[in-house]
């Protein structure tokens, strides 16, 4: 994944507890759903540094991942 591409991955992460709201208002190029006691996140990314800088936002704001899967290539 250190070559960029045109297609995008997929990566599937979940924070525990609910803090869709808050996400809501800071990352408008993520889908998230918040429920259960747990917050997931999609987000697509074209190399590592765009996926290790979410990650980094995502740590900016005291969020560590729970589970995060590889849902592969597509919008």
């Amino acid at each position: 994944m250190n070559v960029p591409s045109d297609d995008p991955r997929r990566y599937r992460i979940v924070f525990r507890g609910e803090c869709g709201h808050v996400l809501a208002g800071l990352f408008s190029d993520v889908t998230i759903e918040s429920g259960n006691g747990y917050t997931c996140v999609v987000a697509a990314v074209r190399d590592d540094a765009e996926f290790y800088g979410l990650l980094d936002r995502f740590s900016d704001l005291a969020l560590r991942p729970v589970s995060l899967s590889e849902l592969g290539a597509g919008a």
